[in-house]
């Protein structure tokens, strides 16, 4: 793994400036297990752990793994006591230096879990979104555009109201997108991203849900016409968290390792 880039970790431009109600910064280096700090709802608890190397800072950072011609490594959730209205996150990642994504022309896997909302069953979109039973978005790193060892593109992967299975890959002239990045393996990324939940008009969704996303201090993908709920009290944002998920209908061509430091949230608004 290359070393840590020379990106500051100043804060990048805020959503919209309002104040959080808490801010929560999760040092790996002082938990002992991975399911101190998380709930796991698909996968094996096998594939994820903490490691002495490579690290982004300090002495520890997560390790996820899908295996070889499997689909799930795992997905996790920190998840909040109280829904929320906003969720401002950063977190850093790395692929390993030998990623490869072969075996397709497209092939995509998912690295993170950005917001969720859980109904009662634990679906966050899985089937059609009605504004009362879950909604989710994920941010995915896809071989699209590019070539199977990479460098690779990001995709935003939404479940909403309008749409299930929202692909909006961040790719230069696509909507919503602000500008287009390389994903190179074996170097680490400061990933931040913004979501805010739609507002409810006489129990009717407004179309001004929001996911924003930066890579590195820069605003890359700004999207600002979601709608995900009608119920502000249940169907908000439940949780966020690491995930490997390799394809669809389609498998990792060979064992593939995500790598994870410095996760810090802030709750129902951006960091101060």
């Amino acid at each position: 793994m290359l070393g840590i880039p020379g990106a500051t970790n100043d804060v990048a431009a805020s959503a919209d400036g309002s104040e959080p109600k808490e801010e929560i910064y999760l040092n790996y280096d002082g938990y002992d297990s991975w399911d101190e700090i998380y709930r796991m709802s698909n996968g094996s608890g096998d594939n994820l752990s903490l490691v002495s190397s490579p690290t982004y800072s300090g002495d520890s950072s997560l390790q996820l793994a899908v295996q070889e011609d499997e689909h799930w490594g795992i997905s996790t959730h920190y998840e909040f006591d109280d829904g929320l209205l906003e969720l401002n996150t950063r977190v850093t990642f790395a692929l390993n230096s030998n990623w490869d994504m072969s075996g397709r022309s497209v092939a995509n896997c998912r690295l993170w879990n950005c917001a969720m909302a859980l109904d009662p069953d634990g679906n966050s979109g899985g089937g059609e979104p009605d504004g009362t039973n879950g909604w989710s978005n994920r941010m995915y790193v896809s071989s699209k555009g590019t070539t199977s060892d990479g460098p690779y593109n990001l995709l935003s992967y939404t479940y909403h109201m309008d749409k299930s299975q929202d692909h909006d890959y961040i790719i230069d002239g696509n909507d919503y997108v602000v500008k287009e990045v390389d994903i190179h393996p074996g170097r680490w990324y400061e990933f931040e991203y913004y979501v805010r939940v739609n507002t409810v008009s006489n129990g009717e969704a407004n179309n001004d849900g929001v996911v924003k996303y930066w890579l590195d201090d820069d605003l890359i993908y700004d999207r600002q016409d979601l709608r995900f709920t009608v119920d502000l009290d249940e169907n908000i944002i439940d949780s966020n968290g690491p995930v490997g998920h390799y394809g669809g209908g389609y498998t990792a061509p060979q064992n593939l390792y995500a790598y994870y430091d410095e996760h810090a949230m802030a709750l129902d608004g951006t960091f101060s």
